[in-house]
């Protein structure tokens, strides 16, 4: 059976307050001051209800480690003071102890103190907040020290700033900014008994300084910058890190909050960079210097800028590429404001379609947010398409790479269609869903299945009579946006088309006729309608088109010889059986 709780309860109290009533507390050792060849310990007695007093007890020794012996017992219970001879100079150290009736009792020792000055407390630096010097110190590791005193350094001398409690901070306040960075200050530690530390090392606040921002260079580039005496003197204001120490810059554009640029570790005395200038911006930034192991951070003073730049281009995130029924290749994407006066635009591409690259493809690329290619272009699965701008100042932005879906399908024998595709790649974080579309005559799209993660489909029921077409449309969110990007696939039908082969290179001067002569070979050309075959150079540029599948591009533009190189091509025809079929790629001419 348990014991009742109340009693439990009762015993456990009894137990707790005898053991704290069981205790004789020592009294406060304040301090001790040297003084004409002796030592004058200072203390304030501390009451004790445990008995009757019989003496208060000070123990000496030599070391801090002992061995301690027992210097006096003083019997006077108010006595607050005494003194040891010292005529040697030598540092001892002491603790005091009360003597009371109390059998039993745990007997509390005061700190021990030595007979020698504070310890100067380690100085860190000066900080700047709002224009304020802030000056950071670690504590003395004296335990009789109450109270720093915060002295600046002149050129006339050292003079008192202000004393302060038990604390490790202390910002002086109503200075002007001029100069700032010239002021010296130290730091001392003080005991009850009026015994001051050695002054601590000088300390300064540190500014900072900045170039660029101007013309072509839209970079801002920032250094350390230490004040001087009269005399050109650099202050004891030292800027030493270590690799496990970091910069932090904070930036505040037009006048708004600050907020944090850029962070990285410190090696040596390293360069800070900001590269997210826009001209016309006023700027003002500080730097931050996280120290390994020390609480407060050191921040710098305030440098500001306004910018005057050419403004420069930008890296920019590309969200996909469709792939349109006439083989042209729409983009979408989103560039921050603001836009570069003027820029060369360049689209490059690879994969297996080969290495592409197309200049000036949109001049006025920024101004919106999609952009259509005035020509078609090759593009298959694992095809990764990027834009790459370059403004007047040589300085270049790219935008990611970015793969279009392209979507297959297989009849199978049991009449359903299979349908499987490639993702919409483009690096970026964020979300893709796909929806499967089947593809009307009119071009019209009806929905199948919407909110799919999975890169296949199977339709179980097409309809009968027409072949079934088909496209999938890829919906992409970036992280943490609302809107949705949506890309269409290349059509797809599944019924059996009239077979095509397009050769991958062709020669005017080949010694086969039939090489000599660019176009594609059907297996039934009259199977066909609507037939459109174009030849394009690389700036797409149309150099040949024609309607008759059985008419090709000899290699000519405007009666000459074209140079030899890669040309693009696209042919478009519906079948026998109704199929939509549009096919792209690349040609060699050869000589």
């Amino acid at each position: 059976m348990l014991p009742p709780l109340r009693p439990l309860l009762i015993l456990l109290l009894t137990l707790i307050l005898g053991d704290l009533a069981a205790q004789v507390a020592a009294p406060d050792f304040r301090c001790t001051r040297s003084e004409a060849g002796g030592e004058i310990l200072t203390w304030e007695n501390v009451a004790n209800d445990c008995g009757s007093y019989r003496g208060t007890r000070i123990y000496r020794a030599e070391s801090a480690d002992g061995p301690y012996a027992l210097l006096a017992t003083l019997t006077d219970p108010a006595a607050t003071e005494y003194r040891d001879e010292n005529p040697a100079g030598l540092q001892l150290f002491y603790y005091l102890n009360y003597d009371y009736d109390c059998p039993g009792a745990t007997v509390m020792n005061s700190d021990t103190l030595d007979s020698f000055i504070p310890v100067t407390p380690a100085i860190h630096f000066v900080s700047v907040v709002d224009g304020d010097p802030v000056i950071y110190w670690t504590a003395s590791p004296s335990p009789e020290v109450n109270r720093y005193v915060i002295l600046e350094v002149t050129d006339s001398g050292v003079f008192p700033v202000d004393t302060v409690g038990q604390v490790t901070s202390y910002r002086v306040t109503g200075l002007s900014p001029d100069g700032l960075l010239d002021r010296r200050y130290r730091v001392a530690a003080l005991d009850a008994c009026g015994n001051d530390s050695p002054q601590s090392a000088i300390r300064s606040p540190l500014g900072l300084g900045g170039s660029g921002g101007l013309g072509c260079d839209s970079d801002i580039t920032f250094f350390p910058v230490v004040g001087r005496d009269s005399a050109g003197n650099v202050p004891d204001s030292t800027f030493l890190l270590t690799g496990a120490d970091s910069l932090e810059l904070f930036v505040s554009v037009n006048g708004g909050g600050y907020a944090s640029a850029t962070k990285l570790p410190a090696t040596g005395v390293p360069l800070l960079t900001y590269s997210g200038a826009n001209d016309g911006d006023s700027l003002c930034f500080y730097v931050e210097i996280d120290f390994a192991g020390l609480d407060a951070r050191q921040r710098t003073t305030t440098y500001c800028q306004l910018i005057d730049i050419s403004q420069p281009v930008r890296d920019f995130p590309l969200y996909g590429v469709e792939v349109g029924l006439d083989g042209r290749l729409r983009f979408a994407y989103a560039y921050p404001d603001p836009l570069p006066a003027t820029y060369a635009t360049e689209l490059q591409q690879t994969g297996p379609s080969g290495p592409g690259r197309y200049l000036d493809v949109a001049l006025d690329l920024l101004t919106g947010g999609e952009f259509i290619t005035a020509a078609p272009l090759p593009a298959v699965a694992r095809d990764s398409f990027r834009f790459v701008l370059t403004d007047d100042c040589g300085r270049s932005g790219t935008s990611n790479y970015a793969s279009p879906v392209i979507l297959t399908a297989l009849s199978l024998g049991t009449g359903a269609a299979s349908l499987s595709w490639s993702t919409l790649e483009n690096g970026l974080a964020g979300t893709t869903t796909y929806t499967v579309y089947r593809l009307a005559a009119d071009s019209t799209l009806t929905p199948l299945a919407t909110g799919l993660t999975a890169l296949d489909y199977l339709d179980d029921a097409p309809p009968t009579g027409t072949p079934p077409c088909y496209r999938v449309e890829a919906s992409f969110r970036p992280e943490g946006q609302s809107e949705e990007y949506t890309f269409l696939s290349n059509p797809v039908c599944v019924a059996r088309p009239t077979e095509v082969y397009l050769p991958n290179a062709f020669s005017p001067v080949a010694d086969r006729e039939v090489n000599r002569v660019f176009r594609p070979i059907f297996t039934n050309p009259a199977d066909l309608s609507g037939y459109r075959f174009s030849v394009y150079d690389r700036w797409g540029g149309q150099l040949f088109t024609t309607e008759d599948p059985l008419a090709g591009w000899d290699g000519t533009l405007a009666g000459r010889s074209a140079p030899a190189g890669s040309y693009v091509y696209l042919v478009t025809f519906t079948s026998g059986g109704e199929n939509l079929v549009s096919r792209s790629g690349v040609v060699h001419l050869l000589y």
